[in-house]
């Protein structure tokens, strides 16, 4: 983070680059992975929390003395690495439900592929995670999954 107070033409840069950082993120791994919506990718990338992690991380890659490509890389490196391990967690966490859980506990699929119990918890949980007003959490019918033997 700066030591020092931002000038008002150092705020607007801070932020074009944030903006820049956050869609080329998306882009980046839109690109490598179709499935993911470019869409859903750039409004997690642009959500407050990111937004916060991307203006912490790019002024200290300057700070150490990195170009602004070589900050921005990093700091958009590192939301992806953000946004992976907490996809990551989130399926161990299911998966750990599903070997825990009885066979016959519902679940339910959203929209975007993330399967979560048949609960409203687990609903509002992933929608407050992962969508918005602008692009909700759509459900499709209780379905059981069948246990892996």
């Amino acid at each position: 983070m700066p030591t020092q107070q931002l000038t008002p033409d150092q705020v607007e840069q801070l932020g074009e680059a944030t903006g820049k950082i956050a869609a080329l993120a998306a882009k980046a791994l839109h690109h490598t992975w179709p499935h993911l919506r470019l869409k859903d990718l750039v409004e997690q990338f642009t959500r407050d929390s990111a937004l916060e992690l991307i203006a912490l991380t790019y002024p200290e890659g300057i700070e150490h003395d990195r170009t602004p490509g070589e900050a921005a890389g990093e700091a958009g490196a590192v939301l992806i690495r953000v946004w992976a391990d907490a996809r990551l967690e989130a399926r161990a966490q299911l998966d750990a439900q599903r070997t825990d859980g009885p066979a016959t506990e519902p679940v339910v699929v959203c929209a975007c592929g993330t399967s979560v119990p048949d609960n409203d918890e687990a609903r509002r949980g992933h929608a407050d995670a992962w969508h918005s007003e602008k692009s909700p959490a759509v459900w499709g019918p209780p379905v059981v999954p069948r246990r892996h033997t």
